[in-house]
């Protein structure tokens, strides 16, 4: 099989020529305004059978809603995404339950929140914590008949997941496989890539001094790979995944496929001709300086490393900027193996019975309030992409701006394709959305926060955000009018005119989700 590679324009865009306005949208904090792009939607179309319809699930990590095109960002050429986006429907308050990949994919894989589940922090092991008899997507459907496969990482890592992942029929670009797995043999094979000079191997005890220092040095990089498109990991799932596709459009069989992108996660390094698409030294500066935060719930990230990026001391204002031009070059990397992907599902002729659901499985700050990485519940971590297409939905090609959460996928899907779901799922289901983004939906969204120094929760409704952190935190309460203040820079919770907000959502907050439903 050939796989055609999309030609990368190394063409510079003219970064004066947007006002700033326009700018301080681009950085991970700011949502667009929605719109429906002239779409006119019935209140009471007629529904299509989605029943026997094939799931494709793109997930990619790490990746900031506000940074992709079709959000609203003009520097960052992802032009795959956004002509899908308008083909499905791009929902843009979709927000995560928790703030870093173990949980949140825990959350959206289960239809359970972080509480409930037990996963709350990266370093949690799914198979220990979860409750007895919890079943997961990929298990769901596969008992229902569907073929599975996974590309890629879906669940945190294999030795979290080992049972779920042995559900899959095909497990491909895994370096080992569940206990006891004996599938195929991979659908396509890759000459070896050559190892960069200095290249050590990772230390076997995950736990030990050693390994952390060995991550770091491993994450904490930006800009050339050193290798080119094909020789990607990143690349080499989507050529999979299009391979896979051509499988399954012969089979005719209904199947789950989940195919993974890891970059932009760190380390933000993509092929040269990628980084050559952006100069750092052309980029405005950063909005939500340290300087300008008022009583900052992280006060330590503010001066300090981060996770994942920069994680000895906080970067100089050119470093941070080479940084962001690599976040944007690993972006435009993930957009053409999307690409590669989604033509593989028009020339198959599988895209008319396929339900495509494209997400970022976290948010990513980027450069806002000095931070780099993930681990907050602010804006830029909480909220992340979210497009959906289903074949012959009314909605499609409308924008939401209706408030969804990532734990409603598993009811959401279990609607269209009338699975046999459990009666504990804390999501809901929002295929009203998908004929009509525009109806009145969830009063706001949860997330929680769990890492060695305090453990969050907030809430989000559309226009504020409350959090609550434990009593070692050094800032108990934050609360922010993202209306007047979209990148979260004071924290009002000692201002008395907004006493009054504060209570309400301290009491939507210790509600929990149930009180935030949509009215019918």
């Amino acid at each position: 099989m050939q796989i055609r590679c999309t030609r990368v324009s190394a063409r510079r865009w003219s970064w004066s020529a947007f006002p700033l306005c326009f700018l301080a949208s681009l950085w991970g904090t700011c949502f667009s305004v929605a719109t429906t792009a002239g779409v006119e939607l019935e209140k009471d179309s007629p529904k299509i059978d989605t029943s026997n319809m094939n799931v494709l699930f793109i997930n990619i990590e790490d990746c900031n809603a506000a940074a992709l095109g079709c959000y609203g960002n003009h520097l960052c050429r992802t032009p795959h995404l956004s002509r899908f986006a308008e083909t499905g429907i791009r929902f843009d308050r979709a927000y995560v339950q928790a703030v870093c990949c173990n949980p949140s994919r825990t959350s959206f894989l289960t239809g359970l929140r972080p509480l409930t589940t037990g996963v709350t922090s990266n370093g949690h092991v799914m198979d220990e914590v979860m409750p007895p008899n919890v079943v997961t997507l990929p298990e769901m459907l596969k008992a229902r008949g569907f073929s599975t496969a996974v590309i890629g990482k879906l669940f945190h890592r294999l030795d979290y997941a080992d049972k779920q992942l042995a559900t899959f029929d095909r497990i491909e670009h895994y370096q080992q496989h569940p206990a006891g797995w004996q599938g195929p043999a991979p659908i396509l094979k890759f000459p070896p890539v050559p190892r960069p000079e200095g290249w050590q191997p990772a230390p076997k005890d995950k736990k030990s001094r050693e390994y952390a220092q060995w991550l770091r040095r491993n994450s904490d990089r930006y800009g050339d790979s050193g290798r080119t498109r094909e020789q990607e990991w990143d690349y080499r799932m989507a050529a999979t995944a299009a391979a896979l596709l051509e499988e399954f459009a012969k089979s005719g069989r209904q199947f789950f496929l989940a195919v993974s992108q890891s970059r932009p996660h760190t380390p933000l390094v993509a092929p040269k001709e990628y980084v050559a698409m952006y100069d750092p030294a052309t980029l405005p500066d950063f909005p939500a300086t340290p300087q300008g935060l008022v009583n900052c719930p992280y006060p330590r990230r503010t001066t300090g490393g981060n996770p994942d990026i920069f994680t000895q001391h906080q970067p100089t204002s050119q470093q941070a900027k080479e940084a962001l031009a690599a976040y944007y070059a690993c972006l435009t990397f993930v957009d053409d193996n999307v690409g590669m992907i989604l033509d593989a599902l028009d020339k198959t002729g599988l895209a008319d019975k396929t339900i495509v659901i494209l997400l970022g499985d976290h948010g990513f700050h980027l450069g806002d309030h000095g931070f780099g990485s993930k681990y907050s519940m602010l804006e830029a971590t909480h909220r992340a992409p979210l497009i959906v297409r289903v074949p012959g939905a009314a909605g499609n090609g409308a924008v939401c701006d209706e408030i969804v959460e990532f734990v409603d996928l598993v009811p959401t899907l279990g609607e269209l394709l009338k699975l046999d779901l459990p009666q504990n799922l804390q999501g809901t289901s929002f295929v009203p959305l998908l004929e009509n983004p525009k109806r009145h939906w969830k009063k706001a969204a949860f997330i929680v926060e769990d890492d060695n120094d305090a453990f969050g929760q907030a809430v989000r409704t559309k226009r504020y955000r409350y959090m609550e952190f434990s009593k070692k935190a050094p800032i108990p309460t934050a609360l922010y009018d993202l209306e007047n203040d979209p990148w979260e820079t004071v924290n009002l919770v000692d201002d008395p005119a907004y006493a009054d907000v504060q209570r309400e959502l301290a009491d939507l907050l210790h509600a929990g989700w149930k009180a935030a439903l949509p009215e019918e």
